[in-house]
């Protein structure tokens, strides 16, 4: 999947046409916004790709996505990556509405994070005593 189908998905969340003109700006924003949630996503994914014995991820620029590239993550974030960009795009002009895609995408990642198993790892003791 590319990252414009994923911007795409954004603009239908916050009632906006693809084909307008008046979106380049969310066109030029979006890169970055793309990068922030990777960047943010990037342990739950490793962590979903381990337990779905998926191959790692490939590395991806932390600060800015190209639109015409693949995604880097999974297709199981695509859904939270749309919402997390539709959130942060409109977050200046229609706060209301930006916090609810907000909320939406905490429960999306969250719905994720409890696909994953726990591991159980050891402790490492840090105090030394006895």
């Amino acid at each position: 999947m590319k990252n414009r189908d994923i911007f795409i998905s954004a603009l239908h969340l916050i009632g906006e046409n693809a084909d307008a003109e008046e979106n380049l700006d969310y066109e030029e924003r979006t890169p970055y916004l793309l990068a922030a949630f990777c960047s943010e996503a990037a342990t739950t994914d490793a962590a979903y790709r381990e337990y779905k014995k998926l191959d790692k991820t490939s590395s991806f620029d932390s600060v800015s996505i190209p639109l015409d590239a693949d995604f880097p993550f999974a297709e199981r974030f695509v859904h939270a990556a749309s919402l997390y960009i539709a959130a942060m795009l409109i977050i200046d002009e229609n706060a209301e509405l930006s916090d609810k895609l907000f909320d939406k995408y905490c429960d999306a990642m969250a719905t994720i994070e409890a696909e994953i198993p726990l591991k159980i790892e050891k402790i490492a003791d840090r105090y030394g005593a006895f």
